[in-house]
């Protein structure tokens, strides 16, 4: 079993590594090879088509509910995100998340049609790492249970409202809603949010999460932030505090540096605790995005023995605005 000495040489040297590789990416031009000419590569001339027919369902589902036609540019957007983990006890496994938002500004900006997936995750205050362990990335992908909800955005009271079904046999409809404030203290900005649900057969649950956060220049921003999530069906409470320092490398990439204490019980009990670095650079233009995040990660389950873990990840979007 890797030491924690030989975990935290890894974990350097893998920055390290993605430091050196934003230097030199940063340097690279953004055009194509001059031999290539204007013939569009094939992931290219997929997304576009791909983006067009998200802004068309969005026209469509817009004018269906206003009664309206418009030809504005919207906010819709599809986001595909796929990559694999790999564990020091485990292995390599894969994961799949697919979410969406349908943008219908004739609704006088009041409704917008959203799909999740892992939509029966009611909380990610106990959640350590993408996925379950033993699946890949086409497992995960059938396994994902989707939601697809009409939300009313009220913004008279800084909420929105979701009613949806959970997509499974049987079906499980929903309804959540959730409260947002915000204020500024000095240099430090604040947000808050309170959340309710109610699912047929998840039961009910409420969480609480409230976040600071602070520029320190141009390039660095701390931050903290405190979750609780109780879940009726379970008889459980969920807690969890993150504390982050987030670093902007250039215009197209970041760091991301966070540790993070979780809990489990009416009184709250540690369960995991874990830090990592996550690093992230649009690749391409502004729809192809990608991740590497090495973590250190200490479970109750496991007898708090540190176990060293790499998620590696690609994010696509798709819409009038990516086009």
């Amino acid at each position: 079993m890797m030491s924690w000495q030989g975990m935290a040489k890894t974990s350097v040297m893998m920055l390290g590594l993605l430091s050196s590789a934003n230097i030199l990416a940063d340097s690279e031009p953004e055009t194509l090879p001059a031999d290539q000419g204007d013939a569009p590569v094939w992931w290219h001339s997929t997304h576009e088509v791909a983006s067009q027919k998200v802004g068309t369902w969005s026209k469509s589902l817009d004018m269906f509910f206003s009664g309206q036609r418009h030809d504005n540019i919207n906010d819709s957007f599809v986001s595909m995100r796929f990559g694999s983990i790999i564990e020091e006890q485990d292995g390599v496994s894969g994961f799949f998340n697919l979410d969406a938002r349908i943008d219908l500004p004739s609704t006088e900006d009041r409704l917008d049609l959203i799909i999740e997936s892992d939509a029966d995750e009611l909380t990610q205050d106990n959640r350590v790492t993408e996925n379950d362990t033993g699946q890949n990335i086409l497992q995960s992908a059938q396994d994902t249970r989707f939601a697809t909800m009409l939300r009313y955005v009220a913004d008279e009271l800084d909420a929105d409202i979701d009613l949806g079904v959970l997509v499974r046999m049987p079906l499980d409809p929903f309804v959540r809603m959730r409260l947002k404030q915000a204020w500024q203290t000095g240099d430090w900005y604040w947000q808050q949010q309170e959340a309710a649900f109610v699912y047929y057969s998840l039961g009910n649950g409420a969480r609480y999460n409230i976040e600071t956060t602070r520029e320190l220049g141009e390039r660095f921003a701390v931050g903290a932030e405190f979750g609780v999530t109780y879940l009726e069906l379970e008889s459980d409470t969920y807690w969890r505090e993150d504390v982050y320092l987030t670093q902007r490398l250039s215009d197209k990439s970041s760091l991301r540096y966070q540790v993070s204490y979780l809990q489990a019980g009416s009184v709250p009990s540690a369960d995991s605790f874990l830090y990592f670095a996550e690093y992230q650079r649009v690749l391409h233009k502004n729809w192809l995005i990608g991740e590497i995040k090495p973590q250190m990660t200490y479970e109750d389950d496991n007898d708090f023995e540190g176990e060293f873990s790499v998620s590696l990840s690609l994010e696509v979007l798709f819409g009038p605005n990516f086009l």
